[in-house]
């Protein structure tokens, strides 16, 4: 039994244009139609002690997203798992869930995410050029792109935020991209962003016909692991 909990759930086609505020308020209201005992801030806005592990960008499905909740009353994560899920439109579904202990929440401890982009480039290539093409990218020291900030957008160097690319050939003119990247409140490169900067930066025309989050991963001692196990650190 345990009053907070770590839950994954997945994303799929149906809901993937919403955005996070948007989903979080989806959360909310399963959990009330679920009546899961959560505990609630103090204040004049009192709001669900629900903590998400990285924003999902709108457009992207995935298989493998965290938020952390606290209770007031012990629950089982297995019975949390089956509650939640009644209240859940199709699209969102919690895939397993785990007792928690740890002091630092899921958002501080998510460092990487692993992605698969499938795209297709308006003039055929081979799966040859296309690893040429990223070599040769990822070997540069600078890849620049424009993020937004406080002041206005800004060229930002997303090198050091790409720990790596690949791709292989699915069909003709058609790439399954698999990207390995930085994530979290640190240090966050959004999947759309590094696409829009691999267009940019080779000269590719491409379509993007889909963008899927296959994990994510904390860091410690210098060891990826799955957020579950640091659950409990």
């Amino acid at each position: 039994m345990a009053k907070a909990l770590r839950f994954r759930f997945s994303r799929g086609q149906e809901l993937k244009y919403i955005a996070h505020l948007d989903m979080l308020r989806v959360f909310e209201r399963a959990i009330k139609r679920a009546k899961i005992p959560v505990a609630y801030t103090q204040g004049f806005n009192p709001r669900q002690k629900l903590v998400f592990g990285l924003p999902m960008s709108i457009g992207l499905t995935s298989e493998s997203e965290y938020a952390d909740i606290e209770l007031v009353e012990d629950m089982q994560p297995e019975e949390f798992v089956t509650q939640i899920n009644k209240g859940l439109p199709d699209g969102l579904k919690a895939e397993e869930a785990v007792s928690m202990n740890t002091r630092d929440n899921i958002m501080n401890q998510i460092t990487a995410a692993r992605y698969e982009i499938v795209f297709e480039v308006k003039e055929p290539r081979s799966r040859f050029e296309i690893d040429t093409i990223i070599y040769d990218l990822l070997s540069r020291e600078e890849i620049s792109v424009m993020k937004k900030s406080k002041k206005g957008p800004k060229p930002v160097n997303i090198r050091p935020s790409i720990y790596s690319m690949s791709a292989g050939k699915i069909d003709a003119g058609k790439f399954l991209m698999k990207a390995f990247l930085s994530a979290g409140a640190e240090n966050n490169l959004r999947v759309d962003l590094l696409m829009q900067s691999f267009s940019q930066e080779t000269n590719l025309e491409i379509n993007i016909i889909s963008m899927h989050r296959k994990a994510l991963y904390a860091s410690t001692y210098n060891e990826w692991k799955n957020p579950f196990e640091v659950a409990n650190d």
